[in-house]
């Protein structure tokens, strides 16, 4: 994970869009809650790929929109000169 990525302001929207959409998912699936264990392991393996998948994206957004700031960010924390 990139230093961006674990920030407060940006977790926090992309986990809550990857845990609605998911929702949305097993519903529109009609995935049944018979088994809440098997109903919990889908929702985490979708999750997962979900919250990957639109923090990947927004990452390349910000890369294409501010790529002086996005630069910033992948060095902050290094001690080397460039």
């Amino acid at each position: 994970m990139s230093p961006i990525e674990r920030k407060w302001w940006f977790m926090l929207p992309v986990m809550t869009v990857a845990a609605v959409a998911t929702l949305f998912l097993l519903d529109s699936a009609n995935v049944p809650n018979t088994n809440p264990f098997a109903r919990g392991l889908i929702f985490g393996l979708c999750f997962t790929s979900l919250h990957r998948g639109l923090s990947f994206c927004i990452w390349m957004g910000l890369l294409w929109g501010a790529p002086g700031l996005a630069d910033s960010k992948l060095t902050e924390g290094t001690d080397r000169p460039a």
